[in-house]
């Protein structure tokens, strides 16, 4: 039993469709994973690539309005092939300094930050540690520089908002001199 438990939260995070929620109503977002707890946000009934970080009973912790909330997953249907390694997408981003890398698998990584900085890397695709579940890592090029992302399994605040993300991302950009950057990242939608 406990077995079971951990593989399923090896899959997460992970995309997920809100489902059977009639037309003219909402999914409630909770504060808690309870039905009796305070709504806190909503999902429309037919909101696509809802990221689930985590579960708990049969709820699962969205990220709804800038706050981290619960959803029963009763209403929530699985895209296949939308957690990592396998997720086409996915973006990376830190704060102090702010940053952000948006991942897609196979072709390009393009790290930026708001002062202007914008580099675009060549990547290959996501590698998983030997033998065990995580953490993953993806490695690219550009003229003068290169760029290894690892990306961890752990519940991951941005510093800035109340949302919570289900993957840490540690980046290092090398060539003349060497920067590290650590923040979250989120599966995307493609």
């Amino acid at each position: 039993m406990i077995l079971a438990g951990a593989v399923a939260a090896q899959n997460l995070p992970a995309l997920y469709d809100v489902t059977d929620v009639a037309s003219d109503d909402i999914l409630n977002v909770r504060n808690r994973p309870s039905a009796s707890s305070t709504v806190i946000g909503t999902l429309a009934f037919d909101a696509r690539g809802v990221e689930v970080v985590e579960t708990q009973d049969n709820w699962g912790r969205v990220n709804v309005d800038g706050v981290s909330g619960w959803a029963s997953m009763r209403f929530l249907s699985r895209q296949p092939d939308s957690d990592l390694p396998h997720a086409l997408r996915f973006d990376c981003f830190g704060t102090e300094p702010f940053w952000s890398l948006e991942v897609t698998q196979g072709n390009s990584a393009i790290f930026s930050t708001p002062e202007g900085r914008s580099k675009a890397f060549r990547i290959g695709n996501v590698t998983t540690a030997s033998g065990r579940p995580f953490p993953h890592a993806v490695l690219g090029t550009a003229p003068g520089e290169n760029i290894a992302l690892v990306v961890g399994r752990e519940i991951c605040s941005d510093g800035m908002s109340d949302n919570l993300f289900g993957h840490d991302g540690t980046v290092v950009l090398s060539g003349y001199d060497m920067q590290v950057y650590s923040g979250c990242c989120s599966v995307q939608a493609d």
